[in-house]
Formats: structure tokens, sequence, C-alpha cells
């Protein structure tokens, strides 16, 4: 009986060890994966992190939809934020000056003022006063525009081929940038960007909704 029970209690520390020893070997790498998959993401702290944004793009990783599910749809959709960035400052700036200039600007070249007909708001689809536009201008607006789409571009970083580089950059100044001012750039140019899409969002609603300028 002895001899027995110092047996079973050897096979029993014995296999303890083991188990403390298995235990060991493996927690390690099993805390190491649940680290990466329960990353949290900058943007929205309570979600995890698109695998896809690892802070190789410029502009952080909100995707909260996951819509970007591979390379090539988050290189098409950083694309098109950019256009929309861009348009959008281009609106944002472009409104308020449309209602201080319209008037002074028709009453210099003997034209009447749409901005009349809109109660001083900016011409629009909610604001109206766009069907008093010359054909001629929405001609040239929609020319310019075919000819930037199917033109030819020669990118400034054919390498990198960097998300909006249309080859844009009249001062020469991107050639004269290190790699962290190219990144500020990029870094600046997305975050004005998505402000001027709130923006004019913004002026839309407000002049739509309280009718005055």
């Amino acid at each position: 009986k002895g001899t027995a029970l110092l047996c079973s209690t050897k096979m029993f520390a014995s296999l303890c060890i083991s188990a403390v020893g298995f235990a060991n070997n493996v927690a390690p790498s099993r805390m190491g994966a649940s680290s990466i998959v329960m990353e949290q993401s900058k943007a929205v702290p309570f979600l995890p992190k698109p695998p896809l944004l690892d802070g190789t793009m410029a502009g952080g990783d909100f995707d909260p939809l996951n819509l970007a599910v591979s390379p090539s749809r988050l290189a098409f959709y950083r694309d098109a934020e950019i256009k929309h960035c861009r348009l959008a400052m281009l609106a944002a700036a472009n409104w308020p000056l449309a209602e201080l200039l319209n008037k002074p600007l028709a009453k210099l070249i003997g034209l009447p003022a749409i901005t009349d007909l809109t109660n001083g708001r900016a011409p629009s689809i909610p604001n109206g006063g766009l069907y008093e536009v010359n054909a001629v201008f929405w001609f040239i607006v929609l020319a310019v525009g075919a000819l930037a789409e199917i033109g030819e571009i020669n990118p400034l970083d054919s390498e990198a081929r960097l998300a909006g580089d249309l080859g844009f950059d009249p001062l020469g100044l991107w050639p004269k940038m290190s790699t962290a001012e190219k990144r500020t750039m990029q870094e600046k140019e997305l975050a004005n960007g998505r402000l001027a899409m709130f923006a004019i969002v913004a002026f839309v609603a407000e002049e739509f909704l309280s009718k005055n300028a």
C-alpha cells in the first residue's frame, strides 16, 4: 500500500508540474494574440481597430463599419474621400464669397445679381437661383471636370502611389519636403477637408431652414 501511495503521489506531482509548464508556454502566445485582436481604435475607442488602418496611411483609423475589406477597397475609399475633401474646401470658401461678391460683380458687368432672387443667399439647389446661371458657364465647368478626370496624370510620387496624387504642385513644394513633412501635409489636407465637408453641410442646412443669408 505504501509503495502504491508513493507512486500515486509521484504521478500526481509530475502531472501538476507538466500542467504548470504547459500553461507557462501557452499563456504568453494567447496573451499576445488577444492583445492584437483586442487593440482598440483611436478614432472610436469602444471598437476594435480596423486591421488595414495600421497607421501606414494618413488620416487615422476611422472605419466603424469595416468597409475597407481589402487594400484595393481602402485605396478606392481614400481616393474618393480626398476628392470630396477638396471639393468641400472649395465649396466652403466659395459659399460666403458668392454671397458677398455676387451683387457688386454683377453690377460691375451690368448683369442682374442672382442673390437678389435668393434673399442674399448663395445660389444652390435648396436656395434656388441656379437656373439663372448662363448655360455657357455650366458647359465650361463640365468640360474642365471631364478633362481633369480623363486627362493624363503624372503623379508626384509614382512609387508611393498616394491616393489623391494628381501631380498638381505648381510651386514645386513636394520634392523639397522630408518624409515627416509630407506626412504632416497629408494629415492637414484630410483634417481640413473633413472639417470643410461638415461646414458646407452646415451652410446649406442653416440657410435652407432660416431662409436668410
